[in-house]
């Protein structure tokens, strides 16, 4: 499988974000992607960062996003995941990435583990998720993560034992914490469970300085390919093959009587 992360640089401007999201994912496509993968908010993002402005900006799974991404899945017969957007039901705000291939929408994970850092506080914008996400296709297994999912491994062991063979991290990383933490919890994620990890992180710009440096890497923790911090598009072909090498090399056993202990914990 040929994967395509179309690394962006997302701001207000919701039409021209939608313009250069498809520019970048069709240009990927034509060179040989069989997956895309977009940023977290790829489609807007607010300078304040008020609830205010993401309600005028929401979507259903209908909207003009997911419409357009679909119809670029459908045309190339490819697998899109489409970073994530701001969906709204019932009234409440969510951060949901939408998987979609030539059969429509696959699934949708709504970001579990709302980001708190200084004064960001996603929790005054949006609601959380519930449940993870896997998705079949083509017989390959992918689950789905938003950026501060990162920093919990449950959730990546979770999708793990659901089958995932490749978990998708999109993200929104700032600068700050990226430099230190940004690589070595990807490291973590594709190592515990020996699995690739494909994270797609938002470019810098105005509004914030977000980290860049999307990347790829193996179940043995090797980075595969990584981007700059600028807007650009990478590209690298992955061998399924490769888990059930590491796993044979290095058998990680489940033990599921030692998990079940932690809800005992948690109640």
């Amino acid at each position: 499988m040929i994967i395509g992360i179309i690394q962006i640089g997302s701001s207000e401007n919701k039409d021209e974000n939608i313009r250069k999201a498809l520019e970048f994912s069709e240009k990927a496509i034509e060179e040989g992607s069989e997956l895309i993968v977009l940023p977290e908010l790829f489609n807007f993002i607010s300078a304040k960062g008020n609830k205010e402005d993401y309600l005028k900006n929401a979507e259903t799974d209908n909207g003009i996003t997911i419409n357009n991404m679909l119809k670029l899945a459908k045309s190339y017969n490819v697998l899109i995941i489409a970073g994530s957007i701001t969906e709204i039901e019932n009234e409440k705000l969510y951060n949901t990435s939408y998987v979609l291939s030539s059969n429509g929408i696959l699934g949708k994970y709504r970001k579990i583990h709302l980001f708190k850092y200084n004064n960001i506080d996603e929790s005054k914008v949006f609601s959380p998720g519930k449940d993870p996400l896997v998705v079949d296709y083509n017989n390959k297994k992918i689950g789905v993560t938003i950026c501060f999912d990162l920093r919990f491994p449950e959730i990546f062991r979770l999708e793990t034992i659901m089958g995932a063979e490749l978990i998708v991290n999109i993200s929104a990383f700032l600068e700050e914490t990226g430099r230190k933490h940004w690589i070595p919890l990807l490291k973590a994620r594709a190592i515990e469970n020996q699995i690739f990890l494909v994270a797609a992180n938002q470019a810098p710009t105005n509004i914030r300085r977000y980290y860049g440096h999307s990347c790829i890497i193996d179940p043995w923790g090797k980075i595969l390919c990584r981007a700059s911090n600028k807007e650009e598009v990478i590209m690298q072909k992955i061998d399924f093959n490769k888990i059930k090498e590491v796993r044979e090399k290095m058998p990680i056993i489940i033990k599921k009587e030692l998990y079940k202990k932690i809800e005992e914990y948690l109640l």
